[in-house]
């Protein structure tokens, strides 16, 4: 399997969550509470502090987004011969496995601390997925690794979670204004 395809997963899990963030402006409709009233949900505005906080996990996994794109438009075209090939490859890869330690040592809100929990999975499994690709990129090698799927698709599946909790939160609080 081609790495191209493989990247495919990540950035259409990405676009929603960087959808959500894009409405978090205070102009979403909420729906109705759920039917069972004696569950408690905090419903209590988006703080500044949550906000800022969101901006920024956001940005960095949509930025992380972007380079696992353009890390399949690289690989798509291989040109290992090419040094400005092989620089951009390394930049791109070094960003991807840079965004994890941006966002680990968050402490954010309490009810943020799912959304936090799987924005760093989403991003360590993409860490480990570009370590695998760099080792790939030494051998000369552009065929996607068994071991590089998985964690391809662990990504994508933790990228999802982070989107549904963001979801759930968006919908659940209002913006102070």
């Amino acid at each position: 399997m081609k790495i191209v395809l493989a990247f495919t997963l990540v950035v259409v899990a990405l676009f929603g969550l960087i959808a959500i963030l894009g409405h978090m402006d205070g102009t979403l409709v909420f729906g109705e509470p759920g039917e069972d009233d004696s569950v408690v949900i905090d419903s209590g505005a988006i703080t500044g502090e949550e906000r800022a906080y969101l901006e920024f996990v956001v940005g960095t996994m949509q930025r992380a987004s972007n380079d696992i794109s353009t890390l399949g438009m690289l690989f798509s075209r291989p040109e290992f011969e090419d040094e400005a090939w092989k620089a951009n490859t390394t930049i791109v890869l070094n960003r991807i496995e840079r965004a994890h330690g941006a966002i680990v040592a968050l402490e954010p809100s309490e009810r943020l601390q799912d959304f936090q929990n799987a924005s760093v999975r989403a991003l360590d499994h993409s860490g480990e997925f570009a370590r695998l690709i760099r080792a790939q990129l030494v051998q000369g090698e552009a065929e996607l690794t068994g071991e590089a799927a998985m964690q391809l698709l662990a990504a994508a599946e933790a990228f999802g979670e982070a989107e549904y909790l963001l979801d759930v939160f968006a919908s659940e609080h209002t913006m102070l204004d």
